[in-house]
């Protein structure tokens, strides 16, 4: 059950320290005191004493989903304080794994034009580069995230969603003739910017999980540099 929740975790974008502590805090509540855990990015390796088999899992998928982190947090908590039995905890992690409703596309873009709106105000925007913002921040992260479903390689989701945004952003830009491009672009991209994994990896480095952090660092720097490379090929096509 340890490596259940700590699968989860990883799976869903937690740091490697709430994962270890995870797995320890539940296996502890089970009477084993001498567990050995590690995480990284694409496997947990787990024992729980000296004495027992080291059992190796690998992560297969990455996501961001913090309600998973919530309820696998809590579900641990509840074990701590001995107000699960076994049986109980198992039947709601396997729940948890399989049955957390994720928001649909359509909310998913939705909120992606709100963000690149909020976003747009930060960086200086106006009236004039507010739909261009919120329709390629929305239509770009739809992009992202249809292609990440379909398990492609690391950072082409994220050029592909980049291009969609400068393509968008300038083709809008050249009708509204707006002086403030680079606002609408900073706005639009912020949605598939990889904020979460940056923050964890620097959380990571804090706890010194180096091998954590590399990892994790490294697959910002790849996806940043999607990005980038989705936003230049924009201009490159269109000429601006």
């Amino acid at each position: 059950m340890s490596i259940l929740a700590g699968r989860i975790l990883l799976e869903s974008g937690a740091e490697a320290n709430r994962i270890e502590d995870t797995m320890v805090r539940i296996a502890a509540s089970y009477g084993f005191h001498e567990v050995q855990g590690y995480a990284l990015n694409i496997y947990i390796n787990f024992s729980l004493s000296p004495d027992h088999e080291t059992r190796m899992v690998k992560i297969n998928k990455s996501d961001t989903n913090l309600r998973k982190i919530f309820l696998v947090n809590q579900v641990s908590r509840q074990i701590a304080k001995n107000e699960l039995s076994y049986e109980e905890a198992y039947a709601l992690l396997k729940d948890i794994e399989k049955n957390t409703q994720r928001y649909k596309l359509w909310q998913k873009m939705l909120f992606a034009g709100m963000i690149s709106m909020s976003f747009l105000y930060l960086v200086g925007g106006g009236w004039l580069e507010l739909l261009p913002a919120m329709l390629a921040g929305a239509l770009g992260f739809v992009v992202t995230e249809y292609m990440k479903s379909k398990q492609l390689t690391l950072f082409i989701p994220d050029m592909a969603g980049a291009l969609v945004i400068g393509l968008v952003a300038l083709s809008l830009n050249l009708w509204l003739e707006s002086p403030n491009l680079w606002a609408i672009i900073t706005a639009a991209v912020m949605p598939i910017v990889p904020g979460v994994l940056i923050t964890t990896a620097i959380q990571d480095l804090f706890e010194r999980h180096m091998l954590m952090f590399t990892a994790k660092f490294l697959e910002a720097i790849v996806t940043s540099f999607g990005i980038g490379a989705g936003i230049t090929t924009a201009f490159l096509l269109i000429g601006g």
